[in-house]
């Protein structure tokens, strides 16, 4: 009796143990979705710095992408990994000890996920519930924005894109490119983020962060994803493909902006699009401005047919030639990617694009982000709040 008792003691602690780290594996996924506000914004500008930085002095000695790495070496190992699982589970079976050996290697798989479910939440995922950089920029204001004051952020935007338009080198098309290598863009946009961070008092991490260029961009495009935060290493990952001027330097500095303490893709976007307008370098500061010339300018234009005002007639300037032909080369290598996705949807059935947005969104949504996808996209308003607070304001004084 005392035999069977000691192991029915066993197998009860052990079926436990099981419930316990599902459970714990569940709430460390969900956690970052529950913790107070004011934890959240104690953590990330006090804590996170300390945390990411052994992450990122790891990452930081490593010339090439570690997460491309794991990514091409882990379905091979995996494969491996579960042929070999599969043997001994057989093996088990042939002879005793199939339960304990299952027992042992659900455990071992549960525990993994436990670690790395934390890892994430210390890395990424509390940093969903900080204040946003729409409150710490103090854009969050109920003051009703009138048709001049869009005209104004407008024209501030445009004339910011042509006088760095101008400084630009072209290549034998006529299209502008970057001045400097990735690995010069890289170091640069890091040191921009910091300045940014120190004028208007936006809380990033001073640590530094080795951006990485991916080797299988090309096919990384296929998914329409430019760049990557990869929380776990601490890594910010980015497209190298096709280098667009317009959007490139924006991109370098949003996942910056991540492995510095933002999660949010909106915010990432507010603070790496002013932060390249504020940039010394020409590169920098046409893709910020580009970005919100473009972001604001329909809003105008609405605004202005509905009301029937007079539009400002930017689009039509012969200044805008220049811009139109970067513009133009950026749509000419996405319709080449759209082709090859295409090929590969009649081939396999799978619309990669389709189901990598898919995957995003739901990956955004489980940690918060209600709008999903559409958190990229930033409100017209904080470009126009963003002008009158702090540049015309500026000014005025």
């Amino acid at each position: 009796m005392k035999i069977r008792s000691k192991k029915k003691r066993r197998i009860v602690l052990k079926a436990v143990l099981i419930v316990v780290l599902t459970a714990l594996f569940v709430i460390a996924c969900e956690i970052n979705n529950y913790i107070p506000k004011e934890f959240a914004d104690y953590y990330c500008t006090k804590i996170f710095p300390y945390v990411s930085l052994p992450f990122q002095c790891i990452s930081m000695f490593f010339q090439f992408s570690l997460t491309e790495g794991i990514v091409v070496c882990i379905f091979p190992l995996l494969a491996i990994g579960l042929i070999c699982w599969l043997v001994f589970m057989i093996k088990k079976l042939m002879t005793r000890g199939t339960l304990a050996f299952f027992y042992k290697s659900l455990r071992n798989l549960l525990i993994c996920c436990l670690v790395l479910a934390i890892i994430f939440q210390a890395m990424h995922g509390i940093n969903y519930r900080r204040k946003s950089a729409v409150a710490e920029l103090k854009l969050d204001t109920a003051e009703d924005l009138t048709f001049e004051d869009y005209c104004e952020c407008l024209r501030w935007a445009y004339m910011g894109m042509i006088e760095a338009r101008s400084h630009l080198g072209e290549d034998y098309n006529g299209v502008a490119h970057m001045d400097q290598s990735f690995e010069n863009n890289a170091v640069y946009a890091c040191s921009l983020l910091d300045k940014f961070s120190e004028k208007y008092d936006v809380p990033l991490t001073r640590n530094y962060v080795r951006a990485k260029p991916v080797s299988l961009s090309h096919y990384w495009s296929y998914t329409y994803i430019v760049g990557m935060y990869d929380p776990f290493l601490g890594e910010a990952n980015i497209n190298t493909d096709y280098m667009n001027i317009t959007e490139f330097p924006i991109t370098l500095c949003h996942e910056l902006c991540h492995a510095k303490g933002y999660a949010s893709e909106t915010d990432c976007n507010i603070i790496a699009s002013l932060a390249c307008c504020s940039s010394s370098r020409a590169d920098f500061r046409y893709s910020g401005y580009c970005w919100i010339f473009w972001n604001i300018y329909s809003v105008t234009a609405k605004i202005a047919s509905e009301t029937g005002q007079v539009m400002p007639e930017y689009s039509s300037a012969p200044e805008m030639e220049d811009v139109y032909r970067d513009e133009y080369a950026s749509r000419l290598y996405w319709d080449k990617i759209d082709e090859e996705v295409d090929a590969l949807k009649e081939m396999f059935n799978i619309d990669i694009t389709e189901t990598s947005s898919n995957v995003n969104d739901a990956f955004l949504k489980s940690n918060g982000e209600e709008g999903g996808v559409g958190t990229y996209v930033v409100p017209d308003s904080v470009y126009v709040r963003f002008y009158l607070t702090h540049i015309a304001g500026a000014e005025d004084a």
